[in-house]
């Protein structure tokens, strides 16, 4: 039963995998075409305008995208009830967040350059702030459908749609900037093209949702929907202050040039990332789907069973990614690549923030993993508490750590934010949800793999080229035969690698 249903949720994630790992890919092949086609000045604004698209996003939202997650029904039947239903909570979700980014989008249109001065921008950005503006509204559009498309588990349709949308982002760019030579301006058009274009791919869900069944305005479910959404957002807004916070800090104690070494270094820590953000893509509905319909005390066992080893299994996982990336970073770095190597090597001195930045990912993962305990009771008002204390924690770390070590002290800084909000959150799951999670495993795994990367580490220092990687590949394979040695694996699992 525990193996059936975990095949359901790797097939899930697999195809949330493939595209999220396509698409960071192609977006992040814009960089170097950027670099070439635009200036430093005009770069930097893209991504000052794009972060504050981030925190727009998150307001637009006002959690109710959550709110859906947690209030769609599933149903194995063709029950027409369950089907209406899920369209009223589609209807209230979308278009309390239409309403809301409407009205936002409006008043930023309308005074495009008063914004721009408060950004302290040139009045010549008046026009991106426009582009700025309706790219936020448009990803605001989107969110309800895509989460349907999650909660059906229409996982191919999701990675399809998502992949199309950063392709055609990525063709509109070498079409607007390359060719066209229209610099910043053609990166947001290109951008405001893009998302425009993926509300076009959604129109079957708009009909599927909004036009199928009679839908009427219900306020005490609108009422419901805003009480557990709301809590929520102080929650996204920590969470990505976890991920921005440290590069302002750093730069009232380091020059630019410091900055730009931390922000290319931290930036290769994209493997582990990406592995996290395919596995939250498959995580939120999975246990929302397998808990809801856990009545029984059989089937409550086999929902606390099947949660808690996942998070052995993802520990796994996570285990060979830190190695893959953290060891063979400095291959992958010195890669032909337009213009040179695929890293500058003015950017090489800063490689052994990787590991570090690594860690920081894995943390958001264990604290990703324990989060579904609080959206499963419906206890999301812990959210804030948790992503606020540990998004001041970055704070302070990064004040206290950056004069003493630095850039290093910033990435330092940022895994003890991460590993504290996993720390409170599994706090809170011992005592909201009742989940046994396999610690000796765990423990075994995650120490396995540390030791592992410190040998691989110091073994080969002073090997040639050829040698040294060879050498630290085989370290790598040496990961999951260890495990293996240590009698790791159980008797089901052993079973699954050997069946024909």
């Amino acid at each position: 039963m525990i193996f059936n249903k975990l095949r359901v949720f790797a097939s899930d994630t697999l195809i949330y995998g493939v595209s999220t790992v396509v698409g960071r890919f192609l977006t992040f092949l814009l960089t170097p075409l950027y670099t070439n086609y635009v200036s430093k000045s005009a770069l930097g604004d893209t991504a000052y305008l794009y972060s504050l698209i981030a925190f727009i996003n998150v307001l637009y939202s006002c959690g109710l995208d959550s709110a859906f997650f947690k209030y769609f029904r599933f149903s194995t039947s063709l029950d027409n009830k369950y089907k209406e239903y899920n369209c009223s909570i589609f209807a209230h979700a979308h278009m309390g967040i239409v309403s809301l980014s409407s009205l936002l989008t409006l008043c930023i249109c309308i005074m495009p350059s008063t914004i721009a001065q408060l950004l302290r921008l040139d009045e010549a950005s008046a026009s991106i702030i426009v582009y700025a503006a309706l790219i936020a509204f448009f990803d605001a559009c989107a969110v309800v459908p895509f989460a349907a498309l999650r909660m059906e588990s229409r996982s191919k349709r999701f990675g399809l749609l998502k992949l199309s949308v950063i392709a055609l982002n990525v063709v509109a760019n070498l079409v607007l900037v390359v060719y066209m030579r229209m610099g910043i301006r053609g990166i947001f058009l290109a951008g405001t093209f893009s998302s425009f274009a993926g509300i076009v791919l959604l129109v079957p869900e708009f009909k599927r949702y909004l036009f199928t069944h009679r839908i009427r305005l219900d306020r005490r479910l609108f009422r419901e929907l805003l009480q557990f959404g709301l809590p929520t957002i102080p929650a996204a807004v920590s969470a990505i202050m976890l991920q921005v916070i440290d590069r302002p800090i750093l730069k009232l104690f380091v020059d630019s040039a410091a900055v730009g070494l931390y922000q290319a270094n931290y930036r290769l820590g994209i493997p582990m990332m990406m592995a996290v953000t395919i596995f939250e893509y498959a995580w939120k509905p999975f246990y929302l789907r397998e808990t809801s319909g856990a009545r029984t005390r059989k089937q409550r066992h086999i929902a606390y069973s099947l949660l808690s080893r996942i998070l052995t299994y993802f520990t796994i996982a996570c285990g060979i990614v830190f190695l893959v990336a953290g060891l063979l970073i400095e291959f992958a770095v010195r890669m032909p690549f337009v213009g040179g190597r695929f890293i500058h090597p003015s950017y090489w001195s800063g490689l052994s923030l990787v590991p570090i930045v690594l860690g920081g990912y894995f943390c958001n993962g264990l604290y990703i993993n324990f989060a579904a305990s609080v959206y499963i009771r419906k206890r999301t008002r812990y959210l804030p508490r948790v992503t606020g204390a540990s998004a001041l924690a970055n704070i302070a770390l990064n004040l206290a750590l950056i004069p003493l070590c630095g850039i290093w002290g910033a990435a330092w800084a940022t895994l003890g934010a991460y590993m504290l909000s996993a720390i409170l959150m599994y706090c809170i799951t011992r005592r909201i949800y009742p989940l046994r999670y396999e610690w000796k495993r765990i423990l075994t795994a995650v120490l396995l793999c540390i030791l592992i990367f410190g040998a691989a580490h110091y073994t080969t220092e002073g090997m040639s080229t050829i040698l040294r990687f060879t050498a630290k590949v085989a370290w790598i394979l040496t990961y999951p035969l260890a495990l293996a040695g240590l009698g790791f694996f159980r008797e089901e699992e052993q079973a699954l690698f050997t069946r024909k």
